[in-house]
């Protein structure tokens, strides 16, 4: 699009300048304008021959509240878990104001390949905000009851991203962050409580939550 110098804007009829300021605003406007997101999940498998997942809850762009839930989950010899929850939630606004999205989600009674992964329960939280001094996400509040892995006890705080093996099977990842974003404008962060890689290529994942804030 060529550029309009301040010599033809004044040969313009007042009603084109009229509709090319008010373009420009809103323009200005939309730009202006944060998106929030989030997304949770109780319960995860796939694999080379299916994927299935528990109801997922997802945070529409400009915020609101959502749940997903359901009793039970499971898939033979895999995963099985009971009273899986996710709920997210966010509120929006325009660039000077404050916005944020959180995400939270539990599951009871985990067991993953026939008790080798095994908790009473376990909580994903996802946290994101946006303000005038930057931008931010945190995992605070997640944790674990009970974890076993290998028949062996796991701390409650379990520092992000500890790697546990799992001889013939795969690995474990425990308290999974991932963030994304550039800390000014855009901040976002994914929770997996317990992502298990299998050595066939397969993925079972437990308590998920995911939450971002955008312009």
């Amino acid at each position: 699009m060529k550029s309009i110098t301040l010599h033809a804007l004044r040969r313009l009829p007042v009603a084109a300048l009229v509709i090319f300021g008010g373009l420009a605003l809103a323009s200005d406007g939309m730009q202006a304008q944060r998106r929030v997101g989030g997304t949770g999940y109780g319960g995860s498998v796939k694999t080379l021959f299916f994927t299935t997942k528990s109801p997922v809850a997802t945070l529409p762009a400009d915020g609101g509240y959502v749940v997903g839930e359901t009793q039970a989950f499971g898939v033979a010899n895999t995963v099985e878990a009971r009273w899986l929850t996710a709920t997210t939630t966010g509120s929006v606004s325009d660039a000077s104001e404050p916005a944020s999205a959180q995400t939270v989600s539990e599951a009871e009674n985990i067991s993953i390949l026939n008790g080798l992964v095994r908790a009473d329960n376990v909580t994903a939280i996802a946290s994101s905000f946006a303000n005038g001094g930057g931008a931010g996400s945190n995992a605070d509040g997640s944790g674990f009851v009970n974890l076993v892995v290998n028949g062996t006890r796991i701390a409650t705080d379990v520092a992000p991203n500890t790697r546990v093996d799992l001889p013939l099977v795969g690995y474990v990842i425990l308290n999974e962050q991932v963030r994304s974003g550039d800390g000014v404008q855009s901040t976002g962060i994914t929770v997996n409580m317990i992502h298990v890689r299998l050595l066939n290529g397969g993925e079972i994942i437990v308590g998920s939550a995911s939450s971002s804030v955008g312009s």
